[in-house]
């Protein structure tokens, strides 16, 4: 559409455009890859008629209830049964028209007592089978324990040279837990391998309190540390599993890994995996190296999207055309998406254009100086950057051989007030066997002067 070999009105397909807001312009939650839920709150409200996300699946769902509220065939009493009850509360205004309750929504995600539900369940533990209780997703429960209190928007990190986990910012799944499996910080009888690095590890002198229900206190001893213990805070490092339990009440005091029956961990996995059972080391599909270790080189399940078309060509194993190693990152300036951070000043000023991440090693060796302009290329694209030559990007050797590493943001694109080629369009058309994740943070390339 760009170069206007593709015309929108030569599609034979209806469009329907959506004006939706972007993350700035509402409130709401955000889990990242460490498990963390954050909530944000707008910074500014969106243009003319633009609405959230959530605002089109609220305002559908709440058309669909009505439409489907006289029917009497049997197909369509999921709707009539459904509960949908995400209206902003009296008093709590919402930022545009027929807006949904984000709070409401996590707090249904969290879970509460089903027959009161302004009693909020505090944690998974408090979960049961019988109907008394209700959830969105376990993991997340006890991310709003009580009907006043959003972990998720907690702000308190760890005084400065103070050891823990910030578990004062923000709430992390399950349980706030910041490291899974930290029960293997310590060693059999519950202490430190560490004292350095200690993380989680066992007090035989705690007291324990006694049972509210019950009136007996369980035995001294509990873990403590740094972090949420994952594992039965009082299940001594010496205690044998029940041969008839489940859960944690199966393991032993030594078995660290919860979430596996025997509480071992596993490098064997029966199934679920295409490339299972064992781990093993493949090269990418594009490597200037073969594979040290044995005979297969890349991974015989790995998805290749049209192996061999024109727009997806693949480099041979060490091939002199494309001898450098290259990957993409983000950049904290960019971190979302670039058409979004592109259009903003303040960041399109902080990182104003694209550029490529070069060892001084390499520089020295193509005569390429800093901020001067170089062509990266791939068997896929040509695209031009400047160049940035740092200390922190090196030269490996790998089976004898000396290979150059560099690396390129991705966010910059055609459009907006901060404007760049495109990386991805030097990246191949390949991922991995089980989810389809791009293999786009190791493939070859070669780097020239412009």
């Amino acid at each position: 559409m760009k170069n206007g070999e593709v015309k929108i009105e030569d599609i034979k397909t209806e469009i329907f455009f959506f004006p939706s807001t972007q993350i700035a312009e509402y409130d709401g939650s955000f889990t990242n890859t460490q498990r963390m839920l954050q909530w944000h709150t707008f910074a500014a409200k969106a243009p003319g008629d633009c609405r959230t996300d959530s605002w089109f699946y609220h305002n559908l769902a709440k058309r669909l209830k009505r439409a489907y509220a006289g029917s009497t065939l049997p197909r369509d009493q999921g709707w009539k049964n459904v509960t949908w009850d995400f209206d902003p509360d009296p008093g709590e205004a919402p930022l545009y028209p027929g807006e949904i309750s984000a709070r409401k929504v996590l707090r249904e995600i969290n879970g509460y007592m089903t027959g009161n539900p302004a009693q909020h369940l505090k944690g998974f533990a408090e979960l049961k089978d019988d109907g008394s209780t209700t959830c969105a997703s376990w993991i997340y429960c006890g991310c709003y324990p009580a009907w006043d209190q959003n972990l998720t928007a907690r702000r308190e990190p760890d005084p400065p040279g103070v050891p823990g986990a910030h578990l004062k910012w923000g709430w992390a799944w399950p349980a706030n837990r910041r490291v899974m499996y930290n029960r293997a910080s310590a060693d059999l009888k519950g202490n430190p391998w560490s004292e350095r690095k200690r993380w989680v590890w066992w007090d035989a002198t705690f007291v324990n309190p006694p049972d509210p229900k019950t009136g007996i206190a369980p035995p001294h001893g509990k873990w403590v540390g740094y972090d949420v213990p994952d594992f039965g805070a009082t299940k001594a490092p010496s205690a044998t599993p029940k041969p008839d339990g489940i859960g944690l009440d199966a393991l032993s005091g030594t078995d660290a890994f919860i979430m596996r029956g025997d509480g071992r961990g596993w490098l064997f996995v029966p199934a679920g995996l295409l490339d299972g059972p064992l781990p093993t080391h493949y090269e990418p599909h594009e490597s200037p190296v073969h594979n040290v270790l044995y005979k297969q080189q890349t991974s015989p399940v790995h998805k290749v999207w049209s192996l061999g078309k024109a727009w997806n060509p693949l480099a041979t194993v060490g091939d002199p055309k494309y001898p450098y190693v290259i990957t993409t990152y983000r950049l904290t300036e960019h971190y979302l998406a670039g058409a979004m951070s592109r259009w903003l000043p303040w960041l399109a000023e902080l990182q104003p254009e694209l550029f490529i991440e070069i060892g001084k090693a390499l520089a020295e060796e193509k005569g390429i100086r800093n901020l001067d302009w170089v062509h990266i290329s791939t068997p896929r694209s040509r695209i031009r950057a400047k160049a940035l030559v740092t200390d922190r990007i090196g030269v490996m050797t790998v089976a004898g051989k000396r290979i150059h590493h560099v690396g390129m943001p991705w966010h910059w694109g055609w459009a907006g007030l901060a404007v760049g080629e495109v990386v991805n369009d030097l990246t191949a058309w390949v991922g991995d066997p089980n989810v389809s994740i791009h293999e786009g943070k190791a493939f070859v390339c070669n780097v020239e002067r412009a």
